[in-house]
């Protein structure tokens, strides 16, 4: 059967009219319509405008040169243009963020590293202005890149509201997921100073606070995936967060070490009986490392529970 008589007849089936209604619209005989979903006679080339008009398709469509796009391909391309653009926006803020906190880390942070490519007496004599400016550089490129995560998941979630398909939410949160990761490590490790915003209080104790907040997310998308029917380990969670909390402790109680020893040291002769200046020195190296050491758990705990929805979501396109 021609192409054309395929088409008039399944058109006229979507567009819910009986060959009698085609046929007065077009100012012929039923019969006539008949004949040409049959294959028995084809429309005249006048008629052809007035029919695509008729079923709202472009003349091409009729023919069957073009295919006319259904509302359900239409929603298909939208999708993926909206999950195109949340997949863009989230990578891109958050390697601004972490390239921003690199930038701090060199250049503003109180326990920044000589960059093993630029000469250390020069770096230490050029650490005035021009380092001020990259690190200001660096802490504008870090909230850029955390408002863009913040504004892409706002949109993300508003174009799939009241409920966004199961193979969608999965992306969300692998996505998101790496994100809080990233930010765990940034204002755990490689910029903590700037969640300070002056308050003389130890960088820790933020960084802390934060990651905290942001596995409080992680344990939020354990609970929607439970709705959702997928199962998520809770040996793994109860890990997690014992590591965490071990961490944090581990902080707490290094930083009131660390505190005390500097004080002791700071007051030198005076507190002999407490600790010599040597033993304090090294007692601060050691808090030091304990510092370090509390910091990667609790970074860890978001960490597990990431790993545990990767495990889970991994079936899931």
């Amino acid at each position: 059967m021609n192409i054309l008589c395929e088409n008039i007849r399944a058109l006229r089936k979507k567009s819910g009219l009986t060959q009698k209604e085609l046929a007065e619209q077009l100012e012929i005989s039923d019969k006539t319509v008949s004949r040409w979903e049959s294959g028995v006679q084809l429309p005249e080339a006048s008629l052809i405008p007035q029919l695509a008009s008729v079923f709202g398709v472009t003349i091409d469509e009729l023919y069957g040169v073009e295919k006319p796009v259904s509302e359900e391909s239409a929603s298909k391309i939208d999708d993926r243009k909206t999950v195109l653009d949340f997949q863009i926006w989230m990578i891109a803020g958050a390697l601004i963020s972490l390239l921003g906190s690199l930038l701090y880390r060199y250049f503003g942070s109180v326990g920044y590293l000589t960059p093993s490519l630029i000469d250390a007496d020069y770096y230490n004599t050029a650490k005035g202005a021009t380092a001020d400016i990259f690190a200001f550089v660096g802490i504008i490129a870090i909230f850029l890149g955390l408002f863009a995560v913040i504004i892409a998941k706002v949109r993300f979630a508003g174009a799939y509201k009241p409920h966004m398909p199961d193979s969608v939410y999965a992306l969300n949160v692998r996505l998101t997921g790496a994100a809080i990761i990233i930010f765990s490590v940034i204002f755990m490790k490689t910029a903590p100073e700037i969640l300070s915003f002056g308050f003389i209080v130890p960088r820790q104790v933020y960084g802390c606070i934060f990651v905290a907040a942001l596995t409080g997310a992680f344990m939020w998308y354990r609970r929607q995936l439970n709705k959702r029917g997928i199962t998520l380990s809770k040996p793994l969670a109860v890990t997690a967060l014992t590591v965490g909390g071990l961490g944090i402790a581990a902080t707490i109680i290094a930083l009131i070490w660390r505190d005390s020893l500097t004080i002791a040291f700071a007051l030198g002769d005076e507190v002999t009986h407490f600790a010599s200046g040597s033993s304090a020195t090294a007692g601060v190296s050691i808090a030091g490392v304990m510092l370090s050491v509390a910091d990667w758990l609790i970074i860890a705990m978001p960490v597990l529970l990431y790993i545990d929805l990767l495990i889970k979501l991994r079936k899931i396109r």
